[in-house]
């Protein structure tokens, strides 16, 4: 850590007067010409030069006050004879700077769709990951998560996506540096930029079709002293929705009754099941008849038998849900130091946060150190270095399916704990009871991330400069298993995994400007190299002789090793070519020509230009009388981008060690190469405007886009002859289209109030436009075909992607008569009671009959049910996201309110399904819901009978997708809101503070949605949504201090 030391001179003036001098910038460090400076309650005021420079005498004690248009203003107490301010803009300002690629830009001259984001509305946040706190903020980007264990990433799709079947994930930059989100402290963030459309992107070339988005981080401010903030965030975490889980009397009563009538009635008198009266003492399960003159033993209830009231059942009752979640604890820290002199500036953090999670053994701590320092060593070299460390450890499942599913289906009357006091071991080895699962279980994964960037610039003349960054990435995992001895496993399996990223990357470009009276141009070209290399190895082994021991060389039997290498290059030459005449009328012309390592020789290469414009028709002479509209400006904007996310031998093929000849090993290729791969390629269209009403009060960005990707790369299926299965090809189009819009408003500004509104929506759609051709309707790939030939399902030419089909209830089977008339049933069991039979396809009183599909398939002349009645059901992925926050100050009162939500989605509640079916020999729980089956004719209800062990001893009433657990995935999430106060100065002084807040927060606090026990943000791109196994949303409440000093 460097020290600086920053030495100030006060200039004594006469009737204590002092003489003020500064420079003010905006957040990007560009000097602001044109603002006022004015001594609170006169008329002595001054503008800042070209430069941004200004200087003002003012009395001692005197106060300034800087405004200028389009930015929030501040008043400011002169300490000292230098004083340096940093003005930020109001909402969306066209007068803010935007990162740009290779640059920065004024959004009034902008041409590109770009969303942003200050650091400063992250502040504050109680988030683990930095994807958490941009839910909903940024027009045109979905932050969405889908699963939710601590440290976990949040998914990212702007404007859709562009793949089918290779990624969508956006390229990340942080301070140029290329890397994911993970590992990075949301308090060193100084903006995020998100490029959305080709223009903007294309400069990225071909890992850009999905979008990007730039990260930068806090940098030092010169002729500042030094100033230090110190953050403290402590919170309490719970779950924010669970299921309502039957107790073990109402389980009993519901179980035992359906477990009589179906093929395994024994189970109710037989040791070992969960409503059984013959359990035994040994039994994991706790349910028994009293004996005679038995007391009630310690830690039992009791209750009638419901199959024989004049019996006795003894029974444990335990909330497994309770047992694998809690109100666990969640705290962040985080230290910063921001100055610098004339020529050097500087800003260093460290931080630490530490989150407990919710479920039994997970966990995740992370250590954060950055450093940034800016050195001007003459008018023309100027050096800019920047550091950061990460370290990450996580507490994980090594199935996460294990706690979080199999864990909550645990019977109530399970018990907790063997009488030797250990816990009991569950139904089988991938159902082990919560307890049992910790336990027996450590599993950790640790991270350490490394990335630094230096970067020369070199100014031939004030118009031309030369850049050159080279940058770094490391990030290296680990991964430890070992399970303890137990009676599923005897082995004591123990598994390392050791993983290192590597990118180096060197770049070098050039900028000149140039004014010409009204024509204004500038003009960039520069060169990339980056080199990516990827290593991995690993081990399990087995057979160790104690639990005390969990190391590699404690296990005699080696029962795997492995190993993975590569190293990809990218090379690329881009450049970019803006004009404006009258600061009025703008064009933009961007290149990038990239060559990949991924690809053969002769396909390589990929060239991805841009274009785009803009016009400011308020500056227009037409426009002046118009005093309601600030600033119009119209924009366009078309180019290319590639996606260059393939394996990393699909172009050349692969080989296979396990292949034996004759009794020896040998190798075979089992991937056939193709030398004609190339990228996918997006090309993308967008229209919008941006404008400012109400003397800059109100601000509205609206972009319209089409983008269409040719060359999907899918796998085309090969000739038997050809000693492959298929082969990967550039085959295919999609096309995802919508609009994102953005408005701010400032509602109320005035001395003691101010009132700001912040909106995002976003709307998107898709359509496959072209597939690889099969022979099938619309060259369909999945789904079904009837025997007319009209087919749906899967992914087809013409139709939307993400739908998912499933069966459509049409009644309940009411009587023995419309049982008997009920139609055949592929999936129905056909057991009944009457005549404990089973007879395949036929139905029970109170099953469902399902809707026929017109054409689908007969059997002996008559329609039945299968696979061809499925029915529309949904579709995964939503089409309208958005956000809404509003902030309001009263003094030093601030309160913050954000809402974000997502519109048009479903999800097919797997969990809640399996939660009706008692499976595992009638061994799973069951929620509460499962009161309000079918039970006698005239019953009214949404609900089938309810069956033991619906999939394999029922009629598949709930153990198929259909329907009756299919929801609107429709939510509004109540993000975060929180209430601060900001201490008066001569409070925070007295205690050697500039500044002294304190907040309230509440973060993910509720989803109004009408999906039950699971987050309504799941699922996935190509099937239903899972929620299985998935770890809950958090919601939390936290206590804050930040003071500066």
């Amino acid at each position: 850590m460097m020290l600086f030391f920053i030495t100030t001179i006060a200039s004594p003036g006469l009737a204590q007067t002092i003489t003020v001098t500064g420079t003010v910038t905006d957040e990007q460090g560009e000097v602001l010409p044109g603002v006022s400076i004015i001594q609170k309650g006169t008329k002595n005021g001054v503008i800042t030069d070209i430069d941004g420079k200004y200087k003002i005498n003012i009395p001692k004690e005197g106060k300034l006050i800087f405004t200028f248009l389009g930015f929030t203003g501040k008043e400011i107490t002169p300490k000292n004879s230098i004083v340096n301010v940093t003005l930020y803009p109001t909402q969306v300002s066209l007068q803010e700077t935007v990162v740009i690629g290779y640059g920065a830009q004024s959004r009034k001259s902008l041409t590109t769709a770009i969303a942003k984001l200050n650091g400063d509305r992250l502040e504050g946040l109680s988030i683990s990951t930095l994807g958490e706190g941009l839910k909903g903020k940024l027009a045109g980007t979905r932050f969405y998560s889908t699963n939710n264990s601590p440290g976990e990433e949040v998914s990212i799709r702007i404007r859709g996506g562009s793949s089918i079947n290779k990624s969508n994930d956006p390229l990340i930059l942080v301070d140029g540096v290329e890397r994911s989100f993970s590992g990075i402290n949301s308090n060193d963030i100084k903006s995020i930029e998100v490029l959305k459309d080709a223009a903007s992107t294309a400069i990225y070339g071909s890992r850009a079709s999905n979008g990007v988005i730039l990260v930068t981080t806090k940098d030092g401010i010169a002729n500042q002293p030094p100033s230090i903030t110190f953050e403290a965030s402590i919170a309490m975490q719970s779950p924010e929705t669970k299921y309502n889980f039957m107790n073990a009397r109402d389980y009993i009563n519901t179980v035992r009754p359906a477990v009589a009538v179906g093929p395994n009635s024994r189970f109710n008198t037989m040791d070992g099941f969960s409503a059984s009266s013959g359990n035994s003492e040994s039994s994991i399960y706790s349910t028994r008849y009293l004996n005679h003159g038995e007391e009630v033993p310690e830690g039992y209830q009791s209750m009638p038998d419901p199959l024989d009231p004049n019996r006795t059942l003894i029974y444990q009752d335990t909330d497994w849900q309770s047992e694998i979640y809690k109100t666990s604890l969640w705290q962040k820290y985080y230290a910063g130091i921001n100055g610098g002199s004339k020529n050097v500036s500087y800003n260093a953090s460290l931080g630490y946060m530490d989150d407990k999670g919710v479920a039994l053994c997970t966990g995740y701590n992370r250590l954060n150190m950055r450093t940034n320092l800016n050195i001007k060593a003459s008018d023309k070299l100027r050096f800019n270095i920047g550091l950061d460390y990460s370290k990450t450890k996580s507490e994980e499942f090594a199935n996460q399916m294990n706690i979080i599913s199999r864990g909550l289906s645990t019977p109530p009357t399970q018990k907790k704990y063997n009488s030797d006091g250990t816990p009991t071991k569950g139904y089988n080895a991938t159902s082990p009871t919560p307890l049992f699962y910790q336990y027996n279980n450590n599993n950790n994964k640790s991270y350490r991330r490394y990335s630094g960037f230096g970067k020369i610039t070199y100014y031939f003349l004030p118009e031309w400069k030369i850049e050159s960054q080279v940058s770094t990435f490391n990030q290296n995992s680990r991964f430890s298993s070992f399970q303890k001895a137990n009676v599923f496993n005897g082995r004591r399996p123990t598994e390392e995994d050791y993983n290192e990223d590597e990118r180096n990357k060197l770049e070098l470009y050039s900028t000149f400007k140039q004014n010409f009276k009204k024509h204004s141009f500038s003009l960039l070209a520069g060169y990339s190299y980056q080199q990516s290399k990827f290593n991995s190895f690993g081990a399990i082994v087995s057979g160790a002789s104690t639990d005390k021991v969990p190391t590699l060389s404690a296990g005699p039997n080696k029962e795997d090793a492995y190993s993975d290498k590569y190293k990809v290059v990218t090379i690329g030459y881009f450049g970019r070519l803006s004009y404006d005449y009258l600061k009025r009328y703008f064009l933009t012309a961007t290149f990038r020509n990239d060559a990949s390592s991924l690809f053969a020789e002769h396909h390589r290469w990929g060239f991805f230009p841009g274009i785009s414009a803009g016009w400011i028709m308020s500056d227009e002479p037409f426009m002046k009388n118009i005093k309601s509209i600030n600033t119009l400006k119209l924009r366009a904007s078309y180019g290319q981008t590639g996606n260059n996310s393939i394996g990393i031998y699909d172009a050349l093929g692969r080989y296979s060690t396990d292949a034996r000849y004759d009794g020896n090993a040998g190798i075979v290729p089992n991937v056939m190469p193709n030398p004609n791969l190339t990228w996918e390629t997006t090309t993308q269209l967008d229209l919008g405007f941006d404008f400012n009403l109400l003397d800059n009060r109100l601000s509205v960005i609206f972009d319209y886009f089409d983008k269409r990707t040719n060359n999907l790369l899918f796998k085309k299926e090969l000739p038997n002859t050809s000693g492959f299965k298929d082969i990967n090809t550039n085959v295919g189009k999609v096309k995802f289209y919508g609009f994102d819009i953005e408005v701010s408003s400032v509602n109320i500004r005035n001395k003691d109030w101010e009132w700001t509104t912040r909106m995002t929506w976003s709307y998107v759609k898709n359509k496959v436009l072209k597939l690889p051709f099969n022979g099938r309707d619309k060259n369909r790939i999945g789904g079904v075909t009837l025997a007319d030939g009209t087919a749906f399902g899967g992914i087809a030419e013409g139709e939307p992607m993400y739908r998912y089909y499933g069966f459509i209830v049409d009644h309940i089977l009411q009587n023995k008569a419309a049982a008997d008339g009920a139609m055949y049933d592929v999936y129905a069991k056909g057991y009944r009671d009457s005549d404990h039979q089973r007879i395949v396809g036929r139905k029970e009183v109170g099953d469902y009959e399902w809707k026929n599909r017109k054409g689908s398939r007969t059997k002996d002349g008559k329609e039945i049910i299968d696979s061809q009645d499925l029915f529309y059901l949904g579709t995964t992925v939503p089409t309208s996201t958005g956000g809404l926050g509003n902030t309001l100050r009263w003094k030093n009162l601030t309160f913050n309110l954000y809402l974000d939500w997502a519109l048009g989605h479903s999800i097919n509640h797997n969990s809640e399904m399996r939660y009706f079916m008692n499976t595992f020999a009638n061994n799973y729980t069951i929620i509460d819901e499962v009161k309000k089956c079918w039970k006698q004719e005239g019953d009214n209800t949404k609900y089938a009978r309810f069956t033991a062990n619906d999939p394999d001893d029922g009629n598949a009433n709930f153990s198929r997708t259909s329907n009756i657990f299919n929801y609107k995935g429709d939510y509004l999430c109540l993000r975060e809101i929180s209430l601060s106060y900001s201490f008066p100065k001569s409070i925070s002084s007295k205690l050697g503070m500039q500044d002294l807040t304190i907040s309230i927060s509440g973060n993910n606090l509720h989803y109004f949605t009408a999906v039950r026990g699971v987050s309504p943000e799941i699922g996935t791109n190509t099937t239903y949504s899972n929620s299985y196994y998935n770890y809950p949303p958090i919601k939390k409440v936290c206590l804050g201090v930040k003071a500066t000093f």
